[in-house]
C-alpha cells in the first residue's frame, strides 16, 4: 500500500513562532484558521482543485463533535485547519488527497462517522483508510505493544500518512504550554519514541525541528494564564 516517497520543503518558522500561532488559534474562532489555509491551497491548486477543495472544507464543517473530549467542533476544527495548512506548505508537490486526510484525519474519532459514511460522501477508499489506519484506540494510547504496531501500520501506508500523522503530532506538540497534568510527560515520550522516527523519514530537517519542538516543550511548561484563556474560550463555543 505504500506511495512514492514524498519530498518536502522544509518551511516552519521558529518554535516560539509557531507555538505563538498556533495557541492563538486555540483562543481565537476557526474562521481565522481557515482564511490561512485557502490562501496557501489558492497559491498553490489550480481552479479546479480549488473547486474541490471548498468541497472538502464543507464538508469538514458540517459535522458534529460527538467527542466528549471536544464538545464543540467549532472550536476544535482549527486543528485540522492547520494540519492541512501545515501538511501542504511541507510539500514540495501539491497534493489535494494529503489535505483533505488532514483536514479528515480526526473525523472519526471526532464525529463517530465511519469509512462508509466518508466514501458515500466522495472520498476515496484510500482516505477513508488511511483516516482509520490513523485513528487511535485512546485506551490504549500510552501500550507501548500496541504504539509499535499502530505506528506500523502508518509506516507501512504510506508516507502520505506518514506526513499528516507527524504534523498532527507537531500541531498537538506546539499546544503544550497549555497542557498539564499526569499524561503530559507520557504524551511527549511516547511522541519522541514513535513518531520522532518517522519525521526523520519524512525528512532530516523535519526530523530535527520536531525532536527540537519535544526538548522545547519539556522546558517551557504549562502556562496556566493561557490555559485558563483556552478553557474559558471552550465554554463559549
Amino acid at each position: 500500500m505504500n506511495t512514492e516517497t514524498i519530498s518536502i520543503v522544509f518551511s516552519l518558522r521558529p518554535i516560539e513562532v509557531e507555538a505563538t500561532e498556533k495557541v492563538a488559534s486555540m483562543i481565537e474562532h476557526s474562521d481565522v484558521s481557515e482564511r490561512r489555509l485557502l490562501t496557501v491551497c489558492a497559491e498553490r491548486f489550480s481552479d479546479s482543485e480549488m473547486e474541490e477543495m471548498h468541497k472538502v472544507l464543507s464538508f469538514a464543517k458540517s459535522l458534529e463533535s460527538t467527542d466528549p473530549n471536544h464538545p464543540s467542533m467549532h472550536a476544535y476544527i482549527s486543528h485540522p485547519l492547520r494540519v492541512a495548512r501545515m501538511a501542504l506548505q511541507l510539500l514540495e508537490e501539491p497534493s489535494l488527497d494529503i489535505v483533505s486526510m488532514g483536514l479528515l484525519h480526526n473525523v472519526f474519532e471526532v464525529s463517530g462517522l465511519a469509512e462508509a459514511d466518508v466514501i458515500e460522501a466522495g472520498f476515496a477508499s484510500r482516505i477513508a483508510d488511511g483516516v482509520r489506519c490513523s485513528t487511535v484506540d485512546r485506551k490504549l494510547q500510552f501500550d507501548e505493544s500496541y504504539l509499535a504496531e499502530f505506528y506500523g501500520r502508518i509506516m507501512e501506508f504510506g508516507d502520505d500518512l506518514v506526513l499528516i500523522k507527524c504534523v498532527d503530532k507537531l500541531d498537538n506538540l506546539l499546544a503544550f504550554q497549555l497542557i498539564d497534568g499526569p499524561v503530559r510527560e507520557p504524551y511527549l515520550e511516547a511522541t519522541s519514541r514513535f513518531v520522532k522516527p518517522m519525521a526523520d523519514h519524512i525528512s532530516p530537517a523535519f526530523g530535527d525541528y520536531f525532536g527540537r519542538v519535544i526538548e522545547h516543550m519539556r522546558s517551557v511548561g504549562c502556562y496556566q494564564e493561557l490555559k485558563a484563556q483556552y478553557e474559558a474560550f471552550k465554554t463559549q463555543n
